[in-house]
């Protein structure tokens, strides 16, 4: 097994996150998961940096489920798959931003799981599917848009960028626009309730934008059919004027009796021969103003007729242009209806994964250590309290306690300082060494050097298996449990009274689990917590997670000494992993003291008393207490 340090120990520093966050966590198995109550992360190695990131920045994320989600109005809300999507999504950004208002340095944490999922190529990018489902685009905008402007993670800039120019694509410009406006307020979301609320607002938006669509394609088609109504209506027209021009223009009869005519003039003997030339150069003038005339008429005809012409292809050209645009928007109109149909219909495989779904994926899929995969950190379960129980066993202890505490108050405070020593400079005169100036000595000056306060952290854990249910005096019909949890209350009276001094007291187990029961923590006080100190037996002795807690405990204190007593009445369940994190304790500075109770404890710890005398169990802890104050 490796010494690995406990500060960076990650079921140690899990802990100790989840007691700041005021979330309980355990650790250990294979998996990621939340209930609602307890986060579970799986226990590892910590040898690869960006595993520690994506674990820290899950834990954030849970942790802040488990602070500000109402799980009963998060449930309701997943009537549909888009629906649950939207929720989910909004939601993630709402308890974020508390917990960055609450805990400022999760925002960083939260940062570096999105940059490790950028740079791993996590996220989807949604403009190279071609294919792409429009609640997919919608869900994907909201997620790396929101989370780029209200969450500041700018790693996701880009992708927002390209999610919101492949929604323009999607969506009418009315929704898009109506969209935004609805986002505005999502930073200021305070309850679960807001999320659900908005998402139904979006979704009733895309069912107005829908009923839009289907009445403008409705008019589309209707404005098309008339369209074709009067294209044939005109085509009909067309073809009754053709036939009567053909009439009018048709030479057969008007023709044929000119030519006879003219044949009957022909036949006529010719005049004179100067009336037959005079008549020819008339003739011959008037017919070149004729051919003028004709030639004049026949350029107009020409030029009617290229009008002509060129309005009916005017008109040809009108009315295919009017009807490719008719098309292209029957076209858009549908392409929009079917996006905002599909948004409405999504199914499971439509809408993305949630983000920390893929976090959980990427931290079960790592390999196991081979130390910590069975080590379970326990959750700190909270105590049952009976005020009038820890009133009478305030009662019972204060007055040993009180002399206790002023023993050991002048202890602490006489080993702060050592004898005093005689220098031959300083600012201090001796009055009781002035004799040796006479002789010559000058080291009449004395000089004393001040010890610092204890600046300790003391963790007593008691266990509370069932043997300790045990009777130790028939004259009193008392139980050993009853003289333990009376100890452990005196006790830390007399040290919160000791500056310097940060006691703490855990019984174990919590049923027959591996949990432990916290009845004071660092940095509590005794009287307000009296009425968690009940003498309750149950279970076995699982000391190595009791431990685990403890550890985690001391480690979160600012006292630069950490201490962990051991009160235990028998073998632990599971010797070989208590024995493990024994090791780890002591490889970092922890010290551990064993407290055996008619049970030798020296195989398990290097520090170690056997108390075969029961009765003498308080006076016992008080003297180790002392020595370690001492030290």
């Amino acid at each position: 097994m490796k010494n690995q340090s406990l500060n960076n120990a990650f079921p140690i520093v899990a802990a100790a996150l989840g007691n700041k966050f005021g979330v309980k966590v355990k650790v250990g198995g294979s998996d990621a998961y939340t209930d609602g109550n307890t986060i579970n992360l799986p226990a590892y190695n910590l040898e690869d940096p960006s595993y520690k990131d994506v674990a820290w920045g899950y834990l954030a994320h849970e942790a802040a489920h488990v602070r500000f989600t109402e799980f009963a109005d998060f449930r309701k809300a997943a009537t549909s798959p888009i629906r649950r999507s939207i929720v989910n999504i909004l939601e993630d950004i709402r308890i974020e931003k508390l917990m960055q208002n609450t805990y400022p340095g999760t925002k960083r944490t939260t940062e570096k799981v999105v940059e490790y999922l950028v740079q791993t190529g996590g996220f989807q990018i949604i403009g190279q599917n071609k294919q792409i489902h429009p609640a997919d685009v919608l869900s994907q905008f909201l997620l790396f848009r929101l989370r780029n402007d209200v969450l500041g993670q700018t790693a996701l800039a880009s992708y927002a960028d390209t999610a919101e120019s492949l929604l323009e694509d999607t969506f009418p410009v009315g929704a898009v626009t109506r969209l935004v406006a609805l986002l505005s307020e999502v930073p200021e979301f305070q309850v679960t309730r807001d999320c659900v609320r908005l998402a139904d607002r979006i979704l009733r938006m895309i069912e107005e934008e829908q009923e839009k669509a289907r009445q403008q394609q409705s008019k589309s088609n209707q404005s098309q059919q008339e369209e074709s109504d009067d294209s044939s209506s005109q085509s009909q027209s067309g073809q009754s004027n053709n036939d009567q021009d053909d009439d009018l223009t048709n030479p057969s009869s008007g023709n044929s009796s000119q030519d006879n005519q003219s044949q009957g003039d022909d036949s006529q003997p010719d005049q004179d021969t100067d009336d037959s030339q005079s008549a020819q150069d008339q003739d011959a003038s008037g017919q070149d103003d004729q051919n003028q005339s004709q030639g004049a008429g026949s350029q107009n005809d020409a030029d009617t007729d290229d009008q002509d012409q060129d309005s009916q292809s005017g008109q040809s050209h009108v009315d295919s242009t009017g009807s490719g645009a008719d098309d292209s928007q029957g076209q858009d109109s549908e392409h929009t209806l079917q996006a905002l149909a599909s948004v409405l219909s999504a199914n499971e495989d439509d809408v993305p994964q949630d983000l920390f779904e893929a976090v959980q994926e990427l931290l079960g899929s790592q390999s196991r250590n081979s130390y910590d995969a069975d080590i379970y950190m326990p959750v700190a379960m909270d105590p049952n309290r009976n005020s009038s129980v820890g009133n009478d066993l305030m009662n019972k202890v204060l007055s040993d306690s009180g002399k206790i505490r002023a023993s050991l108050q002048g202890l602490v405070q006489s080993s702060r300082y050592d004898r005093p020593l005689n220098k031959r400079s300083g600012n201090r005169i001796d009055g009781r060494k002035l004799s040796r100036l006479i002789q010559g000595d000058a080291r009449v000056f004395e000089r004393r050097s001040h010890k610092q306060a204890p600046n300790t952290a003391i963790h007593l854990l008691v266990d509370c298996s069932g043997s300790m249910n045990g009777i130790y005096s028939t004259d009193s019909n008392r139980r050993l449990i009853q003289l333990a949890i009376e100890s452990a209350m005196a006790l830390a009276l007399a040290l919160e009274g000791i500056s310097g001094v940060n006691p703490a007291v855990t019984r174990f187990p919590f049923g027959d689990s591996d949990d432990v029961v916290p009845l004071l923590k660092h940095g509590q006080k005794v009287r307000p917590n009296a009425s968690a100190f009940s003498a309750v037996t149950n279970g076995s002795t699982p000391l190595h997670a009791a431990l685990w807690y403890a550890a985690s405990s001391v480690i979160a204190t600012r006292e630069e000494r950490k201490v962990i007593m051991v009160l235990t009445d028998g073998q632990p369940d599971d010797e070989c992993a208590a024995k493990a994190v024994i090791k780890r304790c002591e490889s970092s500075g922890i010290e551990i003291v064993g407290v055996g109770i008619c049970f030798d404890t020296s195989h398990l710890f290097d520090q170690s008393i056997c108390i075969n005398n029961v009765s003498e169990l308080r006076s016992e802890l008080f003297r180790i207490s002392r020595d370690l104050l001492a030290a």
